[in-house]
């Protein structure tokens, strides 16, 4: 009889286009609020955790997320489980000596402690321990604001090309030290598309994006898996120009994920695809289960395929739709 793997075995084979005994499960985040639904009590959230070690015991999930993200300049509200951006705060280039003022010291040794504690955790479990970081480029048109940023990509591309470095040098710092720290690999958070396509021109990608994120991807020395929101087909060839590993989380109907599997299948690891806009939230657990079933047995065919729900496991999911998606994979996502 074939010999179980651990999960972090399961997700790492997936992670390198490989076939592991089950397609593996990771979420980059489970919102508290939902979390505490499934659990059935409030649950602990370390800082920095993305999600609670609670929730382990009743799902299946194979990895565990740390948030390493860069904060964003603006006046931030909280509309429940979720932070947005009220104001920005990085309006011209006599802002950008207060952005290198706001960001915390990514040297300090207590900067790193409950990450430290995770990766125990993780270890303990045998989870995979999955860092999440990003390139500057969000960071950059969030905390300018994205019609500012719009702007200035045709009136002032050099604020952007500077406020992108003082970001992107944040990111080395930290990222030199995760290198060393014993996680598996690291997960590349940079929304740049929208559901009908990318968010810039394939034009401005490449001539003021992609070679910044390159200089500060190059410094990653662990597996990368690149998340971004909405369709991003248009500019993945140049995504593969960064030795990504794994492309998440493939947005459900932005994003055909039968047919990225077909073009990239033998490339770059498939994450994600599971419908957030309508199954999850507002479906009922049999077409939870008929979804997930049909992701494993077309996406997951072969390996190179881990499942996920197509951003995170968000606080409007219904409990049991994920407890259906938890069977489901158990039930069918054995090779």
């Amino acid at each position: 009889m074939k010999q179980q793997m651990s999960s972090r075995e399961r997700f790492l084979t997936a992670l390198h286009r490989g076939q592991p005994d089950r397609v593996p499960w990771l979420e980059g985040y489970i919102h508290q609020s939902l979390a505490d639904r499934i659990v059935g009590r409030r649950t602990n959230l370390p800082p920095g955790w993305c999600i609670s070690p609670d929730v382990y015991p009743i799902l299946c999930l194979d990895a565990i997320v740390y948030d390493f993200l860069p904060p964003i300049f603006a006046t931030m509200e909280r509309h429940g489980d979720v932070l947005q951006v009220k104001e920005p705060l990085l309006k011209s280039k006599d802002d950008l000596k207060a952005l290198k003022e706001f960001l915390p010291d990514p040297d300090k040794p207590e900067f790193y402690a409950s990450a430290s504690e995770l990766l125990a955790f993780a270890r303990q479990r045998d989870l995979a321990a999955i860092a999440a970081v990003r390139l500057g480029v969000s960071n950059t048109y969030n905390s300018m604001g994205y019609d500012n940023f719009c702007y200035a990509l045709y009136d002032d591309p050099e604020f952007i090309l500077e406020s992108m470095e003082i970001y992107g040098e944040w990111c080395i710092k930290v990222i030199t030290h995760v290198n060393e720290m014993g996680f598996d690999a690291i997960w590349i958070s940079e929304d740049i598309a929208f559901k009908w396509g990318p968010m810039f021109s394939p034009e401005q990608f490449r001539k003021y994006m992609l070679p910044h994120e390159k200089k500060v991807a190059d410094h990653i020395a662990l597996p990368k898996i690149y998340h971004t929101d909405g369709n991003p087909l248009l500019l993945l060839p140049d995504l593969l120009t960064l030795n990504i590993n794994a492309l998440a989380n493939l947005e459900h109907g932005a994003v055909d994920i039968f047919k990225v599997k077909e073009e990239y299948g033998d490339k770059i690891c498939l994450i994600g695809n599971i419908d957030l806009h309508y199954t999850l939230p507002d479906g009922t657990p049999e077409e939870t289960v008929l979804e997930t079933k049909e992701k494993i047995e077309r996406v997951g065919k072969g390996g190179g395929y881990i499942i996920a729900s197509s951003n995170g496991l968000t606080e409007y999911c219904k409990v049991e739709n994920i407890l259906a998606l938890n069977g489901a994979i158990l039930r069918y996502g054995w090779y």
